[in-house]
């Protein structure tokens, strides 16, 4: 039951935030004034949406943004009719306005809104420890006094033989 209830309350609460803010700036911009009682169509159009969203996640068809243009095309194209419908019928904007506020709304915040169900409700997968002991690492950069200066590794011991023609390029 709880994979249910948690999902729906999480899409709606994306959904009512998102479309609220489409709703209020959309209307306003394009006749000048908001539908009376807008938060309460907002609410009933956004629990609609909700519960579509969340019927399909637990069939296994969520709306990722990894699958919605692939595997499930014909799902995402059932929801931008569903959203068309809403925006048209309960938001009540012309059919163009929804048309194109809809789908884009659509495609913006049901992925994101999925985004987030995923990752409130998925458990995080649990760590393990270092398999290996703190080994100190040798230094990458080699020294920078000049080959055969004293104290540098390469130097030849004290009287040791020098290669031949070593003296000559003295």
């Amino acid at each position: 039951m709880a994979t249910i209830i948690w999902p729906l309350l999480i899409y709606w609460l994306v959904l009512f935030v998102a479309c609220f803010i489409v709703v209020e700036i959309g209307q306003d911009q394009l006749y000048d004034e908001v539908t009376p009682r807008g938060g309460l169509k907002v609410a009933a159009g956004s629990l609609l949406l909700a519960a579509l969203l969340t019927a399909l996640r637990a069939y296994g068809f969520p709306a990722s943004f990894e699958s919605m243009f692939t595997t499930n095309i014909a799902w995402t194209l059932l929801q931008g009719v569903v959203w068309f419908l809403v925006f048209t019928l309960i938001l009540q904007f012309h059919p163009w306005h929804a048309l194109g506020l809809g789908i884009a709304t659509m495609l913006l915040v049901s992925g994101l809104a999925t985004m987030g169900v995923e990752s409130v409700l998925s458990r995080p997968a649990p760590t393990s420890a270092a398999g290996r002991a703190f080994v100190p690492s040798e230094p990458v950069r080699q020294s920078l006094a000049p080959a055969g200066g004293a104290g540098h590794p390469l130097a030849p011991a004290a009287g040791a033989a020098q290669p031949k023609g070593a003296e000559k390029a003295k």
